[in-house]
């Protein structure tokens, strides 16, 4: 991990740090020598998370308590971002609800747009932007989710919005490599953390395997300025491959709805 701050300096920005995906990117990118900006709205999470690796790995953090869904987050990150020169970015907040699409409140659907679309976008532009205006190379990694490539039942706007995610990372790899910026999409599955378990999935019928945070962080990040779109867990690519490729389209949509009814059906 330490060969990464050749190409990508010493500081890196993690948007949802404090616990999940978040929090494993933080721990690894901290003990490969990076220094963290850590952004949250979880502000004890996160300023306990800051202190450990200070003390583990004697580095240095900055934290930002900021709510990722308002209209000012991504000016307040890229302030923090040209602060301390930082020069890569992994976004990994979402909006996530797992309920009927019909049942939302109008809240929930601003809470996916702005979270899961907004602030990224806005934040890789003045970002990749920044970078090019100082003749540096650097890395983005955003995180989505195998639900962005099948949209699934009961997570319609999440899908749609992580599936927005995959979409961007394809088109700006082309027009970003040349200017020595990698961009990478992290799709991860099933994985350990505290959004998922408040979901109260059922495995009487099914159990996905369920990957750890720190795993889904250290295969994203050796895959940075290799893989355009990286799944991490080798089961995972493995179904994604035969969803993809050996079924029809509609056979794979109707594996996916299954799947999602056995574990929460009783939605």
């Amino acid at each position: 991990m330490a060969s990464l701050r050749e190409p990508y300096g010493n500081w890196a920005l993690v948007a949802g740090a404090a616990e999940g995906i978040g929090e494993g990117f933080t721990n690894t990118l901290a003990a490969g020598g990076f220094n963290i900006i850590l952004a949250d709205h979880n502000l004890p999470a996160m300023q306990e998370l800051a202190a450990g690796i200070r003390l583990k790995y004697h580095v240095e953090t900055m934290e930002i308590h900021l709510d990722l869904a308002s209209p000012d987050a991504p000016e307040i990150c890229l302030g923090a971002i040209s602060a301390h020169d930082c020069r890569l970015m992994v976004y990994v907040a979402a909006y996530s609800r797992v309920q009927r699409f019909t049942t939302l409140d109008p809240a929930d659907l601003d809470g996916f747009l702005n979270v899961n679309t907004r602030t990224p976008l806005h934040l890789v532009h003045g970002f990749s932007n920044r970078l090019i205006a100082a003749g540096q190379t650097g890395g983005i990694i955003l995180v989505s989710s195998l639900a962005g490539l099948i949209g699934p039942q009961f997570v319609a706007t999440y899908a749609a919005t992580k599936a927005f995610s995959i979409r961007l990372t394809e088109a700006l790899h082309a027009e970003l490599k040349s200017q020595g910026i990698n961009i990478s999409v992290c799709c991860a599955g099933t994985v350990s953390t505290p959004t998922y378990w408040k979901s109260k999935p059922s495995f009487e019928k099914m159990k996905p395997p369920v990957m750890e945070p720190g795993e889904v962080a250290a295969y994203a990040l050796r895959k940075l300025g290799h893989k355009i779109i990286c799944i991490p867990g080798l089961t995972n690519r493995l179904q994604y491959f035969f969803l993809m490729n050996l079924v029809p389209r509609w056979i794979a949509r109707r594996l996916v709805n299954d799947a999602m009814k056995k574990m929460y059906g009783s939605l």
